[in-house]
């Protein structure tokens, strides 16, 4: 196999370009890099990382999006702690888009690190690797000092699902930050009606932060929490209309009848994704009660409206 498949240029004259003095030409070999694959390209571009030129290692970091392999995250890890702040973001970013879970310990070892900002990002790499035993640096993270990495944190305990985990996000839904909060909303997705941790999120849906009150709306969806039909009707009535979009669009999957009269009301709002969640909410709950609102919007100026109303339509006229 090539170990420069797909690319057009002469290996070496390649490998000339990425030692050359100039370091323009070394960060465009970088470039051209991602568009190699084999040994040697990977090679060149984890050699890029140590370059004495800020701009090179940071296309090094950028083009190894298209790399995999332990020595690639092993490579981003290391450059986590660059002297330079951009090359540091851009190899968190990269590392983040790995799913290597060979490289667990390594990051879960990382998530411990004095700088904050390796703890963010090894945190954040750790998030989609769903690893249990990355659980307790996890919930360590929540105890830091830095907003970023108790958010990062939280993102691993949201994937996990860890009901152990359950007295810190209660403890995190109180958090200063809001961004901590609004993450700590999304990790309790893995709430069951009924079950310890519901108030906690309800409690969200009426947060003094608009962000918040719609990650709590939308945890309330995916869980589809019946308890939190209440406050969800009263966000339909949120001065921010991203929330009450989200409030009709729980109220829908809730399926809950006592929310017909203002859903209908929805359908004259004068933001069609707002109508078109509403429309759809109906449907859902396919009451007769929301017949009258529905046919009054029967010929919505929104192509999408319309064919959610005369979904709902059926709907609720049943068969």
């Amino acid at each position: 196999m090539p170990v420069f498949d797909t690319f057009d240029d002469d290996p070496g004259d390649l490998s000339e370009r990425c030692a050359d003095p100039d370091p323009g030409i070394r960060r465009v070999a970088m470039m051209e890099l991602a568009e190699a694959v084999g040994p040697e390209a990977k090679v060149l571009l984890l050699k890029g990382l140590a370059d004495d030129d800020a701009t090179v290692r940071a296309a090094a970091a950028k083009a190894l999006d298209e790399h995999d392999g332990p020595d690639v995250v092993e490579g981003l890890v290391r450059t986590l702690e660059d002297a330079d702040a951009a090359v540091r973001r851009i190899a968190a970013d990269t590392l983040a888009e790995k799913k290597e879970p060979a490289c667990g310990p390594l990051l879960i070892a990382r998530a411990a690190h004095a700088d904050p900002f390796v703890q963010a990002a090894a945190l954040r790499a750790l998030r989609e690797l769903v690893l249990p035993d990355a659980l307790a640096a996890a919930l360590e993270a929540l105890r830091s000092p830095v907003p970023e990495v108790r958010r990062e944190g939280l993102g691993v305990v949201g994937y996990l699902k860890a009901e152990a985990a359950l007295p810190a996000l209660i403890a995190t839904a109180g958090d200063p930050d809001a961004g901590v909060r609004r993450a700590t909303m999304a990790a309790l997705v893995f709430l069951r009606p009924g079950g310890p941790g519901v108030a906690t999120l309800i409690a969200g849906l009426h947060d003094e932060n608009w962000q918040v009150r719609e990650e709590a709306a939308i945890s309330s969806a995916k869980i589809r929490l019946p308890e939190a039909i209440d406050a969800l009707i009263a966000r339909m009535d949120d001065p921010v209309w991203q929330v009450r979009i989200k409030a009709a669009n729980a109220l829908g999957r809730i399926k809950a009848p006592d929310a017909v009269a203002v859903l209908g009301r929805a359908l004259g709002s004068e933001i069609g994704n707002l109508r078109k969640e509403a429309a759809a909410a109906l449907g859902e709950i396919a009451d007769p009660r929301a017949l009258p609102a529905l046919e009054a919007d029967y010929d919505d100026p929104d192509p999408d409206v319309r064919k959610l109303v005369r979904w709902a339509i059926g709907r609720c006229r049943g068969p």
